[in-house]
């Protein structure tokens, strides 16, 4: 709080600067200018309290010039002030040192000025900069060849110049050291936004190549799973042209429809996985129970479906706030794959479907007791175009959805399988987020249906 004080001091309410750059050399020109108001407050104190009055108003001149340049400063007239405070600073240093006795180091003031034109204005207008550096070398040269002064000096007290040389290093080295101190922090910011900026090229690139790997593969999948049905379909439709038995041609018009559906199927899972990346996740209140029933009611007409027992394990009146689309993209991509790869030659053929919720997250389980998974195609389901079975007809893309959708939800999804005896999916997402309602859990009946 008192840190945002003092910068709103330094530069004003309003002090939004474009500029990071410009905005850091604001504060060094506003802490300088209170540094310099603080030396000439301890000079004015000093000399009052010692009876010597002859520099007074020059003194007191060169803290009003200051606090003008602070003020400049706060008014954005940036380049105003930095001159302001450079000329008030460097007569000021030039007017005593040509009166008061060199043992007491008034020249050293300059090493800070220059330092401080340097800081200011920067390497971007590093012609003004070179232009104050002069400023203090050509006074020092003028000090020394000429006898110029414009402070007439009353009285001189050779007690004080210990003490004038003890304050005039020590505030030139505090500025230099402030000034170097800035530099050196600019310096490391940059370096440290550099490697900032490295690390997520780096990133961005590993990000891009993965997903131009994809889109090859993603390409070339698409090209051939497209071509083979509609190749198919035409070669049935040569077929059935050339058929004149009813029967031959039902059977390949049910060929036909086939390849149609599978081509369907296709394009649906293209068009999910288009969806998942482009739209935004929106978190509705909806019903578990309803989203899986509407699931089976269009997998109804599915193949050897009858002859699968679906065990559905989730309460009627189970209602969560989460993106609605993608919970049934991820469900009716794995109860019909738990469909899709039954064993029909099994005498109790099941799909069971369960849900349930833990603490900050719902959990669904779908396990079956089909042809299952080699335990060496485990790691890889959920790779693009990725076939695990050999009697797959799928295009590979539909546990690949599945997984790039969980984790658009922040979720995670796991796959256990025995060859020939079943496979287990268990899917989490979670349900309290920032910005979504902590009670995720609306009503749940117990009884399961």
């Amino acid at each position: 709080m008192i840190h945002l004080k003092f910068r709103e001091f330094l530069l004003g309410k309003k002090d939004f600067i474009l500029s990071h750059t410009e905005y850091k050399r604001a504060i060094l020109v506003g802490q300088l200018c209170l540094l310099t108001v603080a030396l000439c407050t301890a000079y004015l104190i000093l000399d009052i309290s010692n009876q010597v009055y002859h520099g007074l108003i020059f003194q007191i001149g060169c803290a009003c010039l200051a606090l003008v340049a602070l003020l400049f400063n706060r008014a954005r007239f940036y380049t105003t002030a930095k001159l302001i405070l450079a000329f008030s600073i460097n007569l000021t240093v030039f007017g005593f040192a040509q009166v008061e006795p060199k043992e007491v180091g008034l020249y050293m003031f300059y090493i800070p000025t220059s330092l401080g034109a340097l800081a200011a204005f920067g390497y971007e207008e590093r012609r003004k900069s070179i232009l104050l550096i002069l400023l203090p070398i050509s006074f020092f040269a003028l000090s020394q060849l000429t006898d110029i002064s414009f402070i007439q000096k009353t009285s001189h007290r050779a007690d004080l110049d210990q003490l004038n040389f003890i304050i005039n290093f020590g505030g030139s080295l505090l500025a230099s050291v402030f000034i170097i101190y800035f530099l050196i922090r600019v310096n490391y910011s940059s370096e440290a936004n550099l490697v900032a900026n490295e690390k997520q090229l780096i990133e961005k690139n590993n990000e891009l190549s993965k997903l131009n790997t994809e889109l090859d593969r993603f390409v070339y999948s698409t090209s051939h799973d497209l071509m083979a049905p509609l190749s198919s379909v035409k070669g049935l439709i040569y077929l059935t042209r050339m058929s004149e038995d009813k029967n031959e041609t039902s059977s390949l018009l049910s060929m036909m429809e086939e390849r149609v559906e599978s081509l369907q199927k296709f394009i649906r899972d293209i068009s999910d996985y288009s969806r998942n990346s482009r739209i935004e996740v929106t978190n509705e209140n909806f019903s578990i129970h309803k989203l899986v029933k509407s699931i089976l009611e269009n997998l109804r007409f599915y193949p050897n479906i009858k002859k699968i027992n679906i065990e559905l394990n989730i309460p009627a009146n189970l209602h969560i706030i989460s993106d609605p689309n993608r919970i049934q993209i991820v469900l009716s991509n794995l109860i019909t794959n738990s469909i899709k790869y039954s064993d029909i030659s099994k005498e109790n053929c099941f799909v069971k479907i369960s849900t349930s919720i833990h603490e900050t997250e719902v959990q669904f389980r779908i396990e079956d007791n089909g042809i299952g998974i080699k335990e060496d195609h485990l790691n890889s389901v959920f790779e693009m175009f990725y076939k695990a079975s050999e009697n797959s007809e799928g295009s590979g893309l539909g546990l690949y959805i599945v997984k790039q959708t969980i984790e658009k939800l922040n979720g995670t999804i796991s796959v256990s399988s025995k060859y020939r005896m079943g496979t287990s999916f268990l899917v989490s997402i979670p349900l309290k987020e920032k910005g979504q309602l902590t009670n995720p859990l609306l009503a749940l009946d117990d009884q399961p249906t």
